[in-house]
């Protein structure tokens, strides 16, 4: 699969919507929001259709940490 080409927008779109992921799982979020974008046809799609994309692909590799634990948790 050749590159994708993306503009400035949409790779500080990328960046920003990766950096809540672990860093040990943002190559694979990346490599899954390419080949989705790949699937649906939507490179160069612009900064609206990355960002949707992006979305649906954060929401599978974010791991919300645990506020039940630790030294303010409620009992």
């Amino acid at each position: 699969m050749p590159p994708l080409s993306l503009s400035t927008d949409e790779l500080d779109l990328l960046r920003s919507l990766a950096e809540p992921i672990a860093r040990r799982r943002r190559a694979a979020f990346l490599a899954a929001v390419a080949a989705e974008l790949e699937a649906r046809g939507q490179a160069g799609g612009g900064p609206g259709l990355m960002h949707r994309t992006a979305r649906e692909m954060q929401r599978r590799y974010f791991d919300p940490p645990d506020l039940s634990a630790g030294k303010y948790a409620r009992p």
